[in-house]
């Protein structure tokens, strides 16, 4: 009898535990992971910062009063921290099974530093020719959807066998840097890849728009007469750089062309007869490793210029489709801040 009985308990514990076990993962069906972000990344002692926890996928979720928040491992009450000591903190969350990446903020003594707007970059390595690479494509509208902070380059390459009339035969230093064969392919700052399956990792890339301030700022201003553009890209420096190099891109919007499709996304249709390629690079104005800046224009306070004059490229279909995308970046190639304008736009420095 006492068998029976300890057997029945077994098997109704067991089905209690495989109940549980299932209604927590359908919880989260859908969701790849979850990432933290705050107001802003520097702040002065004293003052609060705010944190929002939001799921990763197809579908972005605010579950900021569902999460628990960390900071430096003390569980935070609410999503709001402040503090009078200075410092670097370090800020987790966790959410059901999910934990995200740690978040750095720092405090510091008081508002004199200089504070830019941090952004990010992803360079796409694509193709029209590439069935898979539209998987990177709706990953970065899902990243554009979530952030404004993040600049997007589409880099067209064309192996021996495939055509792209886009296609950029200067980027071989670039591929040789990465060392990562095969497309499509999506690189953060340049040196960090995007992870597989991109559009369910998202988060990742909107982690390197926050965390500790870059510490330098970029502007552009640009003027179009008589088919021949003036370019000035400004870098304003709010601590010492060393062996800093400086790369702009020229990118051309809303080119229309055919592109091979063998993901379900943009309805599964292949070929998408229509696709607008946006972000295209067409030419770059300075080498693609980047041109180096000398130490002495990159002390705290300092403001690097460089002018451009040059003739719109030949390959441009339609010059009000210009856009410029400029970024510093260190001496290993990672991608220290950067910044796009549109061709006729004067950008004032963005000082939060």
């Amino acid at each position: 009898m006492i068998s029976k009985f300890l057997g029945f308990t077994f098997l109704f514990c067991t089905a209690i535990v495989l109940s549980s076990c299932t209604e927590k993962y359908e919880t989260i069906e859908g969701i790849s992971g979850i990432f933290i972000k705050t107001s802003a990344s520097s702040i002065v002692m004293g003052e609060e910062v705010t944190f929002e926890v939001n799921t990763e996928g197809s579908e972005s979720l605010d579950v900021t009063g569902e999460a628990k928040i960390l900071v430096n491992g003390e569980i935070l009450v609410g999503n709001s921290f402040s503090t009078a000591e200075v410092g670097v903190y370090e800020v987790t969350a966790s959410y059901l099974n999910l934990e995200s990446s740690i978040l750095n903020i720092e405090f510091y003594d008081d508002g004199s530093q200089v504070i830019f707007k941090k952004r990010a970059l992803i360079e796409d390595y694509t193709g029209t020719w590439c069935g898979w690479c539209p998987r990177v494509s709706f990953g970065m509208e899902l990243v554009a959807n979530q952030s404004d902070a993040v600049e997007f380059v589409a880099i067209h390459r064309a192996p021996a066998g495939t055509q792209d009339p886009f296609n950029y035969l200067e980027a071989g230093p670039l591929e040789l840097l990465i060392n990562t064969p095969g497309y499509p392919k999506g690189f953060i700052n340049r040196l960090t890849q995007w992870d597989f399956p991109e559009p369910d990792n998202t988060g990742q890339v909107l982690d390197f728009t926050q965390g500790i301030n870059p510490r330098l700022g970029i502007k552009m201003s640009s003027d179009l007469q008589n088919n021949t553009i003036d370019l000035k890209v400004e870098v304003q420096f709010a601590k010492d750089f060393e062996n800093t190099r400086l790369v702009v891109y020229l990118l051309e919007n809303a080119l229309v062309y055919p592109q091979v499709n063998y993901t379900s996304f943009y309805g599964s249709v292949n070929p998408i007869s229509d696709y607008v390629h946006n972000y295209t690079l067409r030419t770059i104005l300075t080498d693609i490793l980047g041109d180096e800046i000398a130490s002495s224009e990159t002390q705290t306070g300092n403001s690097f210029e460089r002018d451009f004059n040059f003739q719109v490229p030949d390959v441009i279909e339609d010059d009000t489709q210009i856009d410029f995308v400029a970024f510093i970046v260190d001496e290993e190639g990672n991608v220290i801040n950067v910044r796009k304008a549109s061709l006729g736009v004067n950008q004032e420095f963005e000082i939060e």
